[in-house]
């Protein structure tokens, strides 16, 4: 997902500082096409600075692997689509959020960007691997998918900040295994940012064992993307499923 969103960009370079999707029939403009590029029904919301684009998918449960590849080729197809939309509109978006999900709602995937990072990998202020360490993913399950999908609030430069947090914690966790044996069945959601303070939940067990190497990797992730992105976390408050505190961490 990585390089081929890394490759999109070539091809959008072009697109950049033209008006071909006109604010005023944008959201119209991407489920078209969507339509075309993906032969897929999709529901675009625009609120505030940020812009929803909801694609239900067939396959991306199955165990027809061939399915599966059909669903993630669409999926890619989408992303590189709303990203050359954004990118030449005059409408003010800073945000993009992409939800594919499974037609009955039991899990979706979801991939958050900032427009300002691609511009800046676009215009060289980035570099490629900087910019591929911005890549903000989330996977989630029944539980909270249709929450997920009813959930169109405007983006905070915060929020995003924390969201990128949590989802560089828990990637890590799923591509590589020792990591993710070490944390058992750890999974951080990210909650809220409120006077400075990010707040997250925790799933799962936690061995007490590695607290103080989960403490650290959770206080070396938030000091790194704070920094990216020019913003300041006092502290990181973690608690779990039943309120619990989990980790008070003060940065």
């Amino acid at each position: 997902m990585r390089k081929l969103i890394a490759f999109a960009l070539f091809l959008l370079l072009c697109a950049c500082g033209n008006v071909s999707y006109p604010k005023e029939n944008i959201m119209d403009s991407l489920k078209a096409l969507i339509k075309k590029e993906c032969d897929a029904e999709c529901e675009a919301v625009i609120t505030g600075r940020t812009i929803y684009l909801d694609m239900p998918l067939e396959g991306l449960t199955s165990k027809d692997q061939d399915r599966v590849n059909d669903a993630i080729k669409k999926m890619q197809t989408a992303v590189m689509a709303i990203t050359r939309v954004t990118l030449s509109t005059d409408a003010d978006i800073k945000f993009m959020v992409v939800n594919a999900f499974s037609p009955e709602k039991s899990v979706s995937f979801r991939i958050l960007q900032n427009i300002e990072d691609v511009k800046s990998y676009l215009y060289m202020r980035i570099s490629r691997g900087d910019y591929q360490s911005r890549s903000l993913f989330e996977i989630e399950g029944p539980e909270v998918t249709a929450a997920i999908l009813e959930d169109k609030h405007d983006i905070t430069d915060g929020e995003y900040v924390g969201r990128m947090i949590v989802s560089q914690i828990n990637m890590a966790a799923r591509s590589n295994p020792f990591l993710g044996a070490l944390i058992s069945m750890m999974q951080l959601r990210y909650y809220d940012v409120k006077d400075d303070v990010l707040y997250m939940t925790s799933s799962g067990t936690m061995d007490e064992k590695v607290k103080d190497f989960v403490q650290n990797m959770i206080v070396d992730e938030t000091k790194e993307y704070a920094k990216k992105y020019e913003f300041e976390f006092e502290s990181v408050h973690i608690t779990d499923l039943n309120g619990d505190i989990v980790f008070d961490i003060k940065l």
